[in-house]
C-alpha cells in the first residue's frame, strides 16, 4: 500500500497547454462577418441602382406628359421634374436655358398660354434627358 501513496505522490503539477481555440474562433467569425457584409452591401447597391432607374424612368414618363392647357401646372411641373432629372451637363444647362422662360408662368394669377419657343426649349431639354 506504502508503494501505491508513493506513485501517487509522484504526480506532476499542472502543465498549461495553449488553447488557440478563441482566436480561431474569433477569426471565423470575422470573416463570416466581413462575407456577410459584402453580399448585403451588394445586394443593398442592386436593390438601390434598380429602385433609382424606376424612379427616374417614372418622372421622365411624367415629365414627357405634361399637359400645356394649364400653362402654370406645367410650368412648376416641368420645373420639379427637370430638377431631378438634369444630372448631365447638358442637361443641367438646357434646364438653366428653360428656367427663365417658365418664370413667365408661374408667378402671375392669369399667366398667358405656352409660347411655342418656349415648347420647343422644353422639348430640347427632353430630349437631352433622354439620351
Amino acid at each position: 500500500m506504502q508503494q501505491n501513496t508513493e506513485q501517487l505522490r509522484e504526480i506532476r503539477d499542472l502543465v498549461e497547454i495553449p488553447d488557440l481555440s478563441f482566436y480561431f474562433f474569433i477569426a471565423i467569425t470575422a470573416v463570416v462577418i466581413l462575407f456577410v457584409g459584402t453580399v448585403a452591401y451588394m445586394f443593398w447597391q442592386n436593390y438601390r441602382k434598380k429602385h433609382n432607374t424606376r424612379q427616374r424612368r417614372a418622372v421622365f414618363k411624367k415629365l414627357a406628359s405634361v399637359d400645356f392647357s394649364d400653362s402654370k401646372k406645367a410650368a412648376y411641373a416641368i420645373t420639379r421634374y427637370g430638377r431631378f432629372l438634369a444630372d448631365e451637363e447638358r442637361s443641367k444647362k438646357l434646364f438653366d436655358q428653360l428656367l427663365p422662360r417658365l418664370e413667365k408662368y408661374k408667378y402671375t394669377p392669369d399667366p398667358p398660354p405656352f409660347d411655342p419657343e418656349d415648347i420647343k426649349y422644353y422639348d430640347l431639354f427632353v430630349e437631352s434627358v433622354d439620351e
